[in-house]
């Protein structure tokens, strides 16, 4: 009996320590799984990630990547200004740079998302609708060591909350990044609140990047420059001297291809213009009608090299004008469409005109804005 017991005992000794192992070893490896990413090379969910940034804010510690496709902060360049911030409302200025405030509205942006959710189930099998978002000056190139002292939306996070909002159907063309990694390059307009043809380029190589086509070199473009340009910001700031002394200068890119262009006013009348005006004897703010003719309901673009019948409708408002022409060198005929004057319905229209491609592209502040948003609800 007293070896039966022994052994009984042995037995429950050894077993007692094999549990004290297990524990011992699950605790070391609870620890490991609450590492960042960065550290242990584990993947973190978004929602541990989100956690994680929450509780090590300012901690002045390496953080996991945050959700989205921002990459680290560090790999943008940072801008800095330290003069005095003129507040002029809606548009601050900074030395001889102005910038529009932005103040997101989600529910604003829902029925955007809505209504180009809208147009791409109604094209679903006959075109592909892309859609662009673009952000403000004061997103991308405002000096990040004056951040703080404006009352200003996140862009980026506002962006992301309309791109979540949109469906499986809509190719999503975010070009935020594109932006900030140009963010020290003449992108946008110091007196007016357009992105210039440069910004509008580097959003051109993304759309082509998602399209699976391949974008033309900057350098292939001839090119015209128009001096002189006081934009929309130079009066919202009532003519603020420092903007006033150093006036925008604006370098067209000339469309590789034989391009021509047929135009109809909101009066109905209709008229050939070129792609890119000349406005040098034009006044300093209507300078930016360089493009497209400016604001119309309907322009047709034609590329006279091209006989393949391929076609892209884009609806867009002003921003969009200086992004058309690099659209011209790989489509036969590029239907414009300013939602704000036109009447109609865009699905109905592409599928009359057999395009098969479709691009929705909208400022922020026009995405923020119920009237403009209503508008283009009306024609999607």
């Amino acid at each position: 009996m007293k070896r039966k017991s022994f052994a009984r005992f042995s037995c429950l000794l050894a077993f007692i320590l094999v549990l004290m192992l297990a524990a011992g070893c699950g605790k070391k490896d609870g620890k490991n799984k609450k590492e960042p990413a960065s550290q242990s090379g584990e993947e973190v969910s978004e929602q541990d990630a989100e956690t994680e940034d929450a509780g090590t804010e300012n901690a002045g510690t390496e953080e996991a990547e945050p959700e989205g496709n921002v990459p680290e902060a560090e790999t943008f360049q940072e801008i800095r200004f330290d003069g005095q911030i003129k507040d002029y409302g809606a548009v601050v200025a900074i030395g001889d740079t102005a910038y529009e405030l932005f103040t997101y509205r989600e529910e604003t942006g829902s029925v955007y998302a809505d209504s180009v959710n809208q147009l791409a189930a109604e094209l679903k099998g006959s075109a592909e609708v892309y859609n662009i978002i673009i952000p403000l000056s004061s997103g991308i190139t405002f000096p990040d060591n004056r951040r703080d002292e404006i009352s200003s939306s996140d862009q980026r996070a506002a962006m992301d909350s309309v791109f979540g909002m949109l469906s499986g159907d809509v190719k999503k063309v975010d070009i935020y990044n594109s932006l900030m990694a140009h963010r020290t390059e003449y992108i946008y307009y110091r007196t007016d609140h357009h992105w210039t043809p440069l910004g509008a380029y580097y959003a051109y190589q993304d759309y082509c990047k998602v399209k699976g086509i391949q974008a033309e070199e900057i350098n292939s473009y001839a090119t015209v420059d128009y001096p002189g340009f006081l934009g929309s910001f130079y009066k919202d700031t009532d003519n603020d001297a420092e903007l006033g002394a150093n006036p925008d200068t604006i370098h067209a890119y000339q469309p590789n291809c034989n391009a021509s262009m047929h135009v109809t006013e909101t009066s109905g009348n209709e008229y050939d213009w070129p792609v890119i005006n000349d406005v040098t004897d034009y006044s300093a703010s209507l300078k930016y009608s360089t493009f497209i003719a400016g604001d119309n309901p309907l322009t047709v673009i034609t590329n006279s090299d091209l006989a393949d019948g391929s076609s892209c409708v884009v609806v867009k408002e002003s921003f969009g004008n200086a992004f058309v022409p690099f659209l011209i060198d790989h489509y036969q005929t590029v239907y414009v469409i300013d939602y704000r004057y036109w009447t109609g319905n865009v699905a109905a229209f592409a599928k009359e005109k057999g395009a098969k491609d479709v691009l929705v592209i909208n400022n922020l502040s026009m995405i923020r804005n119920q009237y403009l948003v209503g508008q283009l609800q009306g024609v999607l």
